[in-house]
């Protein structure tokens, strides 16, 4: 009864102030209105976009792979996955985008690589494609825009995109620009770009047992250099006892990795393999003193066979048995391993039976003024708008493209980077979330090995494998091969 009494009273008192409310001046009811039409503007699902109505209409999108959990729900969650956070956010996102906006996604899905890349360039010359949208591996989307199949982002009739704001990654257009043409972008509509950031993880137990200190405190500092990580490696490295080193018997590695992490290495140093000139035409930086010097000392590091192992060494890339080698570190015979986000959130590392803590890729030295972070350009995905799109089409594709952006970054990032990479995948680590936001407060997309000019993704490689390499001479007689690939790219987009 007491429950009761109270809520009549509380009910008396909400009447009376609403009658109260009727009586009030014009002025008052003038200052009332105001305030709602502020409140329906702030609150818009996409300020920018407000008013737009695109009822019955579908973005199509040809997608990655169905069988990658973060690249399906991009796009196309999965309603029965309620124990999946993402894929909740993504299933609501897009609900309240059809309700606002009164268009739908539809997906479609494509194997990985030269697959993808033949199926646009199929659909493309057919006129077959059933979609408007590419969304795949960002050095795959370079091949299909040197083959002219994707439309300039920057120069669209009738564009929504609005690329200042910081839903888009700005700072990998920036880098992925040429002649001040974008082809394809990123931002918070995806997260297979977030999964495919690199980074160090180390095995805590074999730091504290080596006592190496506290790692957090190195990397504020500044003291979290590839001189350091040499030496805690080779701090760490521990012969089983039979003279040999290998990756199959119980010998304890510095790092496990693979060759192309020399390059992951050097990019990390703020090193990338082309710089921009005044015309966002790139050029070849490969011979300039600095990239030289850090080449030379990650060459040093990742030849050291008394503390480093990589794939390449012992099996081929594509050997079965490749494997084992990265291996040693989820069983705790490696103190270090050169991954990308998606190792945490994989089955492999998330059931090891290890310790573990997240690092940025060294700086060259203290000098450097920040972190740099690198992407594994194979899977990075990034996202177009395929030329075979109408272009009747452009505003609404565009227009569905920035609302996905836009919202994602208010419901799945969220979810995804704060509850699912900081809280759940580094649960007994109060540092490992600060160092997450380092890693990805400056990564860097190196054009050159996204477009590939020249097979120049295998620049390093080719020169990691040799005791004594010649960086000049080997260059040198690649520059020509690679200004003539760059070129017929630059031609191609010159005419499109």
């Amino acid at each position: 009864m007491k429950r009761i009494s109270i809520f009549l009273l509380a009910l008396i008192m909400l009447v009376s102030m609403l009658l109260v409310s009727c009586d009030n001046t014009n002025e008052t009811s003038n200052q009332s209105e105001i305030s709602v039409e502020e409140s329906d503007v702030n609150t818009a699902l996409v300020p920018h976009l407000e008013g737009l109505k695109y009822d019955g209409k579908v973005l199509r999108v040809l997608n990655i792979r169905e069988d990658y959990l973060f690249s399906k729900l991009q796009f196309a969650p999965d309603a029965e996955l309620q124990d999946e956070p993402v894929n909740v956010a993504a299933y609501e996102r897009n609900n309240k985008l059809q309700s606002t906006f009164g268009f739908t996604i539809e997906t479609e899905f494509a194997e990985a690589f030269d697959a993808f890349e033949k199926r646009v360039d199929t659909d493309y010359n057919a006129g077959t494609a059933t979609y408007d949208v590419a969304a795949t591996g960002i050095q795959t989307m370079a091949f299909i825009a040197r083959n002219g199949h994707l439309l300039d982002l920057y120069d669209l009739d009738d564009s929504k995109f609005k690329f200042d704001g910081d839903w888009w990654d700005t700072a990998i257009m920036e880098d992925i620009s040429i002649m001040n043409r974008l082809y394809f972008t990123a931002g918070d509509l995806l997260l297979m770009d977030d999964e495919n950031t690199r980074c160090i993880f180390y095995n805590k137990d074999i730091a504290e047992n080596n006592e190496l200190g506290n790692f957090n405190d190195l990397v504020v500092n500044k003291k979290w250099t590839i001189d350091k990580l040499h030496e805690m490696c080779l701090t760490a490295a521990r012969e089983d006892g039979d003279g040999q080193r290998t990756v199959l018997n119980d010998d304890v590695w510095g790092l496990v990795s693979a060759a192309f992490d020399t390059y992951s290495l050097i990019l990390g140093a703020d090193c990338p393999q082309v710089i921009k000139d005044e015309n966002d035409v790139p050029v070849l930086n490969m011979l300039a003193e600095y990239n030289t010097n850090v080449f030379y000392k990650v060459h040093d590091f990742m030849t050291d066979k008394n503390c480093t192992a990589w794939t390449e060494q012992y099996y081929a890339w594509n050997a079965p048995d490749a494997g084992k080698v990265m291996e040693n570190f989820y069983i705790n015979k490696a103190l270090f391993l050169v991954g990308t986000i998606s190792n945490v959130n994989s089955d492999t590392l998330r059931n090891a039976e290890i310790r573990y803590g997240i690092l940025p890729m060294p700086l060259y030295d203290e000098n450097q003024e920040t972190y740099a972070t690198t992407i594994n350009p194979y899977h990075f995905q990034a996202v177009g708008i395929v030329g075979t799109c109408a272009p009747d089409d452009y505003e609404f594709v565009s227009a569905a493209l920035e609302a996905l952006a836009y919202t994602s970054k208010s419901t799945i990032t969220p979810e995804y980077y704060d509850r699912t990479l900081k809280t759940k995948r580094f649960p007994d680590d109060d540092d490992s979330p600060e160092i997450l936001d380092l890693i990805f407060s400056n990564r860097l997309a190196d054009i050159s090995v996204i477009f590939n000019w020249d097979d120049c993704i295998q620049y390093y490689n080719q020169l990691v494998v040799k005791e004594s390499p010649d960086l000049a001479s080997h260059i040198q007689s690649r520059q020509a091969a690679f200004k003539s690939d760059l070129e017929k790219t630059m031609a191609v987009f010159e005419n499109s």
